[in-house]
Formats: C-alpha cells, sequence, structure tokens
C-alpha cells in the first residue's frame, strides 16, 4: 500500500485571517493549486481513492484532485484540523505538540491523535490491495499526527506547505517514508505556506 498524504490548498482563512471564518472555502491560488495536484497525481501517481477532512478548504481540494483522477471521496470527520482549545488550560505552542513521556502531551492534543489514528485505522483497514495508492487530504496539525504515528516518531515535526505531497509505503513490516513536502507540481509562484 502506498500512503499519500496532502495538506489541502490555500483557503481563504490564509490571506483574509479570522474573518474568513474557520471554516473557510479555498482562495483561487489555492483553487489553481488544487487543479495542479490533480494533473500531477493522474499522471505519476494516480490514487485509488480519496480520503479528505470534510472541512471545506480539504473537501474542496479532494473534490478538484477527484476529477483529474475518477476516484471516489470520502469524507472522514476525525480527519479535521484542532478545532477549539480549553480556555482555561491553554497550551502553549511547544506544549501542544509535545509527546514525550517526560513531558506527557496536553490532554486536548491526545484526544486529536486519538481521533486520527481512528481516520488512519479506517483507511488502512478499507485497503485491500497491498499495491493500491490512497491520497488523504486533511490539515497541517493532522498530517504531522499522521506522520508520528506512522513513522512511531513522537518528537518529529514537519510543516507542510499547502498541497505538498508526503509519501509512505508499507513494507509489510513497517512504514517506509519515500519523501516529504514534494512540490514539483507547482511552479514557485503557486507555492504559498
Amino acid at each position: 500500500m502506498k500512503l499519500l498524504l496532502t495538506r489541502h490548498g490555500q483557503s481563504l482563512w490564509q490571506t483574509l485571517g479570522e474573518a474568513a471564518g474557520f471554516d473557510a472555502p479555498l482562495s483561487p491560488l489555492g483553487v489553481a493549486q488544487a487543479h495542479r495536484l490533480g494533473a500531477y497525481l493522474a499522471r505519476y501517481e494516480p490514487p485509488a481513492r480519496i480520503s479528505a477532512s470534510p472541512l471545506l478548504r480539504a473537501r474542496q481540494t479532494a473534490e478538484i484532485v477527484a476529477r483529474y483522477l475518477d476516484a471516489p471521496v470520502t469524507c472522514d470527520n476525525d480527519l479535521r484540523e484542532f478545532e477549539s482549545w480549553d480556555a482555561s488550560d491553554p497550551p502553549s505552542p511547544v506544549d501542544m505538540w509535545r509527546t514525550m513521556a517526560a513531558a506527557p502531551p496536553h490532554p486536548a492534543y491526545t484526544a486529536f491523535r486519538e481521533r486520527v489514528q481512528g481516520a488512519l485505522e479506517r483507511v488502512i483497514g478499507a485497503t485491500p490491495a497491498a499495491e493500491e495508492v490512497v491520497l488523504v487530504v486533511a490539515h497541517g496539525g493532522t498530517l504531522g499526527t499522521l506522520l508520528r504515528l506512522l513513522l512511531d516518531s513522537a518528537t518529529m515535526r514537519i510543516w507542510t506547505p499547502n498541497t505538498a505531497l508526503h509519501s509512505l509505503r508499507w513494507t509489510g513490516d513497517f512504514w517506509l517514508l519515500r519523501y516529504v513536502n514534494q512540490q514539483e507540481h507547482l511552479p514557485r509562484p503557486l507555492r504559498s505556506r
């Protein structure tokens, strides 16, 4: 099984801030990024199916990509990004992702990680063919957590630019990381963080 992970295209929240709302749609640049990703995947590594966060920016990205592939899109609520923190116990930017035993993770992250792990188990469990390629379209925090789970690395941190690809292959014994943050489908003017 090959697993491709990508972050949604640029959203209006990234350009307009909170005024766009948490569940903001793709920006015009984000739409262009999704089209470029779809064309690239159709040519070089077409997934048989797509699992996506139901949040608008990820769902729109997945739907655009799917048009190039004739692949079904399934939305999984557990692929959503963090949505809120307990205001009485906010984590620091460092503490929120900390997962080492010496410093246990924030309870909100523990719940998030468990939610993401459930989505990952469903994606893997629904993949019958050993060589099937599956694309997951989600969010930066979700992708970082998926990578930590797949690679069994509690402390790994990776920033994922919009529509950058991570690729992993199941060897039968472990997940092999094939590449990280591949963006060759995007010319420099179409890249965004």
